[in-house]
């Protein structure tokens, strides 16, 4: 049910993300790192539960399909409008209590994700990650 559960987000993310992510691609304003690969990736016990939960819409990098992001991060993107990267793994301010905020009350075509499913350990790890992987980029 979770592969299910899975497939459905990314879908619900990749259908609301469209406009959003053609305004980002657009702007101008997309910090370079938000759609290329990361160089480095921490090596963070986090770094497993953020690569199979969050990476397929928030990661750095292109898309399979060809967009010049992901769906999260597209939309981030456009949001931040070059204020902060869309780029979840370039950003230095998602401490836990922000992560589980989302995390377990969704935004926009973000769905909410129960304990069942990632727990509040599961989530912290994710923050410690994605901490230790913006600064190994030269974030700060």
């Amino acid at each position: 049910m979770n592969k299910v559960r899975s497939m459905a987000v990314a879908v619900a993310l990749a259908v609301s993300g469209l406009g959003m992510a053609s305004q980002a691609q657009n702007s101008g304003r997309v910090t370079a790192a938000d759609d290329k690969p990361l160089p480095i990736k921490a090596d963070h016990p986090g770094r497993t539960t953020f690569e199979r939960q969050c990476a397929p819409c928030h990661a750095a990098g292109p898309g399979d399909d060809g967009a010049r992001m992901l769906p999260g991060t597209a939309t981030l993107a456009a949001r931040y409008q070059g204020r902060l990267p869309g780029a979840l793994e370039l950003r230095t301010d998602l401490g836990p209590e922000a992560l589980l905020y989302f995390v377990r009350n969704g935004t926009g075509g973000m769905p909410s994700f129960r304990k069942s499913e990632l727990s509040d350990a599961d989530i912290a790890a994710i923050a410690g990650y994605l901490k230790a992987t913006a600064e190994a980029n030269g974030r700060r």
